[in-house]
């Protein structure tokens, strides 16, 4: 479970083109994901909030499930890329990034892993 907590964060997919050398450059639309604000933030799938995530202002952020808070640690974002710095030494306590999606309707939107190797579906909870 705390890998998995530590994994919110949950956040920026920005769309890029490469243009050749000799053509001239076409300006195309970015495409802004979520960037991330304190607030608190349910992680998990389409239909399914596994936890939550109480990021502050102050940099720093809470994991919690059912039962309180299962871990914390900092938090800094950069646009819509969000990484995750849990407290503690240890190959799982190290610092995690997150590039979020656009928003949906909803408000919630994909964070996926900067390696690509996990994905969750956050979403923003008024409290």
């Amino acid at each position: 479970m705390k890998r998995f907590t530590t994994c919110i964060a949950v956040v920026g997919l920005i769309g890029c083109s490469q243009t050749p050398e000799n053509s001239k450059a076409v300006p195309s639309p970015e495409v802004a994901g979520f960037e991330a604000v304190p607030g608190t933030y349910g992680v998990g799938d389409e239909t399914t909030i596994y936890a939550k995530t109480r990021l502050a202002a102050d940099g720093t952020y809470v994991d919690m499930n059912d039962s309180g808070p299962v871990d914390k640690g900092t938090w800094r974002a950069d646009g819509a890329t969000m990484c995750f710095d849990p407290e503690g030494d240890g190959e799982d306590r190290q610092e995690r990034c997150w590039i979020n999606g656009p928003p949906d309707a909803d408000g919630s939107f994909l964070s996926t892993r900067d390696d690509g190797s996990q994905s969750y579906r956050v979403t923003p909870i008024s409290e």
